[in-house]
C-alpha cells in the first residue's frame, strides 16, 4: 500500500479512489439487515475518524471479505480501493455529506494511530432538536431523567428514554431493537448518543436510536463529566 499518498477525510468527493485514508475506528454497528423493495441483504457500517474529519464507512455483504471481525474499534487503519457516494439518508449518521463505500478490491492495513483522536463529537443542544429535519443525523448529550419500560408496537421493541440538559428542555429518546433490549442505564445516568435520528412524532421532535447508532451510558469524556457535575448541583 502507498502509504505516501494518504488523503484527509474532509476531501473526499464522490469517486473510486485508489489512494488511502488513514483513520480510526471510532465504533462499528451491528451487522443487520436491509430491505429495498423485493431486494434485501445485511450490511454494517462504522464511524471512520482522522484529523480532518470523519466520514460513516459502509459495507454490504457481497464486500465484506471477512472485514467484520477484523475491522476492531479504537484502532487506525489505512484503507484503499473504495468507493465515496453522496450520502445515503439510510445510513446517514454524520454531517459529512459523503459515505465511504467498501468494494471487492478494497485493501486494509492497520497502523500506526500517529494524532488520530480518539472520538469526535457534535454535540447538539437539545433545545436545538426541533429546528432538525426529518431523519437529520444528530450527537446528543443529557442526562437520563426517565426510564421506559420496554414495549413492543408494530413488532418492534421499543424504549423511551428522556434526557435533559443545562438547557433544561426535556427530549425523548426512542431506543429501537437490540437497543432497547439491552438498555441497562438508569435515572441520573449521563447518556450520549452519536448518529440518532431527529424524527417527528405526535407534533414533537424526537430522537431515535436503533441499529445504527452509538449508545453510550457514562463515557468517560470531558462532556460527560462537566454535564454530570452540573447536573449534581443542581439537587
Amino acid at each position: 500500500m502507498n502509504t505516501n499518498a494518504i488523503i484527509p477525510i474532509c476531501s473526499l468527493t464522490t469517486g473510486f479512489y485508489i489512494s488511502s485514508i488513514k483513520a480510526r475506528v471510532i465504533w462499528k454497528s451491528e451487522i443487520t439487515q436491509w430491505r429495498k423493495g423485493q431486494k434485501c441483504g445485511i450490511v454494517y457500517i462504522m464511524h471512520l475518524l482522522d484529523e480532518s474529519g470523519e466520514i460513516t464507512g459502509i459495507v454490504f455483504a457481497d464486500y465484506d471479505n471477512g472485514f467484520y471481525g477484523q475491522i476492531q474499534p479504537g484502532l487506525v487503519y489505512l484503507i484503499s480501493g473504495f468507493d465515496v457516494e453522496e450520502a445515503i439518508s439510510d445510513y446517514k449518521v454524520s454531517d459529512n455529506p459523503y459515505q465511504l463505500f467498501f468494494r471487492h478490491n478494497i485493501v486494509l492495513e492497520l497502523s500506526a494511530c500517529g494524532r488520530i483522536p480518539r472520538e469526535k463529537y457534535n454535540f447538539l443542544p437539545l433545545v436545538k432538536v426541533s429546528s432538525k429535519a426529518d431523519k437529520d443525523p444528530v450527537d446528543a448529550i443529557g442526562i437520563c431523567t426517565a426510564v421506559g419500560r420496554l414495549e413492543e408496537r408494530r413488532g418492534f421493541f421499543i424504549r423511551e428514554i428522556l434526557l435533559v440538559d443545562p438547557f433544561y428542555h426535556p427530549v425523548m429518546l426512542n431506543l429501537w431493537q437490540k437497543e432497547a433490549v439491552n438498555f441497562v442505564g438508569q435515572p441520573n445516568d449521563v447518556i450520549v448518543v452519536k448518529g440518532a435520528r431527529a424524527q417527528p412524532h405526535n407534533n414533537k421532535m424526537k430522537l431515535n436510536a436503533s441499529w445504527y447508532t452509538n449508545v453510550q451510558i457514562n463515557p468517560d469524556i470531558p462532556d460527560a463529566t462537566a454535564l454530570l457535575a452540573w447536573y449534581n448541583n443542581q439537587k
